[in-house]
């Protein structure tokens, strides 16, 4: 069965919590807010709710320090602590309210590197993929480095298969760019296409109907347990790596960022953090040339 998640939970759980949501919802629908940003303000409004069990408004400044420094001592991470703060601002702001956080709330920068999967993890995993839908849509979220929303929102009109690209409207910061796709990927493509004749959406739940959120992290779930990867893997893994093997292939990192939608470069060389870029041979170490290893 599967988990109840927290929106859903605070709807039952907090006293008018329903009603309250799905306002907010919309007055950031009306800001033209993107689906994912929706759902991690959503999320994390819930989780606050749901601690204190009652609405945003209900609770008190020090209730929200005391929940804030829970965070900290579980040492959560910067990105959860960022949306845990923002979400609550949001609120209060949309409704026109004076916000109880303090305005130089501490948040904590992150400085952990992201996990990636290496080029032969990889390939097992895409070995472990079924059918072809499986294929397609995990498939194309390494080959491209797409972000899960953008898979979710992808129309048949963005696939360009003449020059070998697709088109990723609306994606995060609101911006649009295009990303290349493969030959191999092309075709898996084309096959995918022409086995499922989605409609609209490229991955369709029904018709007309983009794939549900969790859709492609269930299909990738179940294909990493067909693997031997111990690693913990979700949709973003593939992204990281596809960056990262992108620089070990040699190609330019600003092409990257690009194909990324990173607003800074900064963000994408991260990832040389973790590349392999060892030009012509593999990075050897002093106890190698000590006690070389036969190979």
């Amino acid at each position: 069965m599967k988990q109840q998640s927290s929106i859903d939970s605070a709807k039952e759980r907090v006293p008018s919590f329903c009603a309250r949501y799905e306002l907010f919802v919309k007055r950031l629908e009306n800001e033209s807010s993107s689906s994912s940003t929706i759902y991690n303000y959503g999320y994390n409004l819930a989780r606050i709710c749901l601690h204190h069990g009652r609405l945003p408004e209900a609770i008190t400044p020090e209730e929200y320090t005391e929940y804030y420094n829970m965070l900290l001592k579980k040492r959560s991470s910067g990105s959860h602590m960022k949306h845990a703060v923002y979400a609550v601002r949001k609120y209060f702001k949309l409704f026109g309210m004076p916000c109880p956080l303090a305005a130089n709330l501490r948040i904590p920068e992150t400085r952990s590197l992201p996990v990636v999967l290496s080029q032969r993890e990889i390939a097992e995993l895409l070995r472990a993929l079924v059918d072809l839908r499986e294929k397609a849509s995990v498939g194309l979220a390494y080959d491209t480095g797409m972000r899960k929303a953008e898979i979710m929102s992808l129309c048949l009109c963005d696939l360009d298969f003449d020059r070998v690209v697709i088109h990723i409207r609306d994606g995060k910061g609101r911006k649009d760019r295009y990303v290349p796709f493969s030959v191999n990927m092309r075709k898996v493509m084309r096959a995918y296409l022409k086995a499922y004749r989605p409609v609209e959406y490229v991955f369709e739940r029904g018709k007309r109907m983009p794939m549900g959120r969790d859709c492609l992290s269930d299909v990738l779930a179940r294909a990493v347990e067909r693997t031997d990867i111990v690693k913990h893997v979700n949709t973003h893994v593939l992204r990281h790596s596809y960056a990262t093997h992108m620089l070990e292939f040699g190609m330019d990192i600003r092409h990257i960022q690009q194909w990324l939608g990173h607003k800074r470069l900064q963000t994408t060389a991260g990832y040389l953090n973790i590349a392999e870029t060892h030009y012509d041979q593999r990075w050897v170490g002093p106890t190698d040339l000590i006690f070389p290893v036969k190979a």
